[in-house]
C-alpha cells in the first residue's frame, strides 16, 4: 500500500508543507500562517526571527525571555548575565 503525505513537516501544526507556502528557519519547515512567535504569535519573516531549542521568537520577546539582565533589567551595576 503506498505511503502518501511524505513530505515536509511544519514545525508548529506537525501538518504537510508544501513549496509555495513554505518558510525555512531554525532548520526546520514552516507554513508561512504557522510562522509566527511562539510567545507574542507577531508575524515573523526571516529577518526578524530568533531562535532557541526549535521554537522561534520575535526579536523583542527573544530579547525578554533570553537576553541579558543587570543594569536597566533591573539588576545590580556591572551584572549583567544571560538568562539560560
Amino acid at each position: 500500500m503506498p505511503s502518501f503525505g511524505g513530505g515536509k513537516k511544519c514545525a508548529r501544526c506537525g501538518k504537510s508543507v508544501y513549496i509555495s507556502e513554505e518558510v525555512l528557519a531554525a532548520g526546520q519547515s514552516w507554513h508561512k500562517r504557522c510562522f509566527s512567535c511562539e510567545s507574542c504569535k507577531k508575524t515573523l519573516d526571516t529577518n526578524t526571527v530568533s531562535d532557541k531549542e526549535g521554537k522561534i521568537y520575535c526579536k523583542a520577546c527573544y530579547g525578554s525571555l533570553y537576553g541579558p539582565t543587570g543594569y536597566g533589567y533591573g539588576g545590580g551595576a556591572g551584572a549583567l548575565t544571560s538568562k539560560d
